[in-house]
């Protein structure tokens, strides 16, 4: 199976062979500890290093690629808007701050995301 892992958090996440999941998702799921504000691309806050696995990871979209800018050259993603279809190892800055977890807008977010499927 493949694995996702989280080196930040010291996780580890296997999902079923053949399925392409979205990273924020997964670790939202399985309490993985990516920090996030919108879950939409907008803000950044997601974003993530590719320390192996890159070529596992969707082709970034224009938006992406623009909100990171020179970060994206440099190997980062945005958890949000990547999927993932095999081995994958990502870390993000410990510093990095997302919602508060127990907000109001955290667990409104939370509660959209973990309603849909981790495929994409």
């Amino acid at each position: 199976m493949p694995t996702i892992r989280f080196t930040t958090s010291d996780r580890e996440v296997e999902f079923a062979e053949g399925d392409d999941v979205n990273l924020l998702r997964v670790a939202i799921r399985n309490d993985c500890g990516i920090p996030f504000k919108c879950a939409s691309g907008n803000c950044g806050t997601d974003r993530v290093r590719v320390e192996a696995g890159a070529e596992n990871c969707s082709t970034p979209r224009r938006r992406e690629r623009e909100r990171l800018g020179e970060l994206f050259d440099q190997g980062y993603r945005l958890a949000c808007q990547t999927y993932v279809s095999g081995n994958v190892t990502v870390a993000w800055d410990p510093e990095q701050v997302g919602l508060d977890e127990g907000s109001k807008v955290y667990d409104k977010l939370r509660q959209v995301w973990l309603a849909k499927d981790d495929g994409g």
